[in-house]
């Protein structure tokens, strides 16, 4: 698994950054929301980390764009947060909609199968609004939702 690595003495940095790695400034302000009220609980956080096969490039591409291909093709975890070796998979969205269920046990099965030895990761999704229906159907599949209606951040 590949992505962009912190640990817990970079959490005051990563509340001081404006953006973060492949996020956009409304994702940012959400991550920073979230960081804000819940970083500290973690030792170490990973953005942007890619999981699974990704798509097998045509055959004939040069070689550094097949190597492209490949990389940017694989799904991409918002951010893995670790807790000593138990991991927490985040997704943000800003209006979190019942397609996150979908993705998120996307990329738990993706992550185990990548790491077959880890514990059951805690599964969290994190963002502006959602609607109760939605949120009924998360928790039922044990996904917690954290949602920073305004943001502290913006």
């Amino acid at each position: 698994m590949e992505g962009y690595d912190f640990n817990k003495d970079d959490l005051t940095k990563l509340l001081l950054q404006r953006f973060y790695p492949e996020r956009t400034d409304r994702e940012s302000t959400i991550i920073r929301d979230w960081l804000l009220a819940h970083g500290a609980e973690y030792d170490r956080f990973s953005f942007s980390v890619r999981v699974g096969q990704g798509q097998t490039p045509a055959a004939g591409l040069d070689p550094g764009v097949a190597r492209s291909v490949a990389f940017s093709s694989r799904k991409r975890i918002d951010i893995l947060a670790w807790q000593g070796p138990a991991a927490t998979i985040i997704e943000v969205k800003e209006r979190i909609t019942p397609a996150a269920l979908g993705q998120i046990l996307t990329y738990r099965q993706l992550f185990l199968e990548e790491t077959p030895d880890a514990p059951e990761p805690r599964l969290v999704i994190i963002g502006r609004y959602s609607d109760d229906d939605t949120l009924r159907a998360l928790s039922a599949h044990g996904i917690d939702v954290s949602l920073f209606p305004g943001g502290a951040a913006e």
